[in-house]
């Protein structure tokens, strides 16, 4: 089994190196166009449909089936079979309005759990990945920055609250300053996949994620897994498919953050 987990790995690499090639250049030409999904904060482009359909070319085979972002869940897996879950850009936000912060997202799962997954960032062509074997940064071992002395000189990434939280639970709000009072710094990437990958490596101390899907965090769990990081949900369920997180890098803890993950499961 530990062969087959690199072969994944492998094979998710590769498939994800031209599209990310591709991505890289329309991204530096600036002429992304772009339409709402749902509304004007969840966009999609003809690079996510374009680059879904070349990651499914590449991976098809072995009697694997698919689980897309854009085009949905193919069926669900057999016992033993591979099923590759996608997100073609994550980030897509970013990517249409030109900030530099988006990945192409690949997990490899066999009987509902991650076996392998890979996330590329196409602007800086950085690979993140993990099998059986570990976790690694552009084929090296994942080296994981020192943990700082204390949760309040942590770096915390999250969306949270976006704006369909602030919709239905206003007192988000509060919640969110709580994170803004107790944490050094509080940044929003907009692309959980990479938010995983930089606490694997330490980058991030903590991320906390709220309504996520599939295809966002499978591979970026997995990854930070691999690593020695903790990705806790409120769920016996598999992980990547929890709605709400948080993920904690190598050596750190927060009661901050498990006290306010606990009040969003109210909310």
């Amino acid at each position: 089994m530990v062969g087959v987990m690199s072969n994944l790995r492998t094979l998710a690499l590769h498939a994800a190196r031209e599209p990310a090639a591709l991505l890289a250049e329309a991204f530096a030409s600036g002429a992304v166009v772009a339409e709402q999904k749902t509304n004007q904060h969840d966009l999609v482009s003809t690079w996510d449909r374009r680059v879904e359909e070349m990651l499914k070319t590449s991976l098809a085979g072995h009697n694997a089936v698919f689980w897309g972002e854009e085009t949905g869940r193919q069926s669900h897996a057999g016992p033993g079979q591979v099923e590759w879950i996608i997100d073609p850009i994550d980030g897509t936000s970013n990517f249409v309005h030109g900030y530099p912060m988006f990945s192409i997202s690949i997990a490899a799962a066999i009987d509902n759990a991650v076996v392998a997954g890979v996330v590329v960032e196409p602007v800086t062509g950085t690979e993140f990945s993990a099998d059986a074997s570990g976790a690694y940064r552009n084929d090296e071992r994942i080296v994981v920055r020192p943990a700082p002395g204390h949760e309040t000189d942590y770096n915390l990434i999250t969306s949270f609250p976006a704006a369909e939280v602030l919709h239905r639970a206003p007192e988000a709000t509060a919640l969110f300053g709580e994170l803004v009072t107790n944490f050094a710094t509080v940044r929003r990437l907009v692309s959980g996949a990479l938010e995983l990958c930089h606490a694997a490596c330490g980058i991030a101390d903590a991320v906390l994620g709220v309504d996520t899907q599939p295809w966002d965090v499978a591979a970026g769990s997995y990854i930070l897994r691999q690593a020695g990081g903790r990705y806790i949900t409120a769920t016996d369920g598999p992980p990547h498919l929890a709605d709400h997180y948080v993920a904690l890098a190598p050596g750190r803890e927060s009661a901050v953050l498990t006290s306010v993950f606990d009040s969003i499961q109210r909310l």
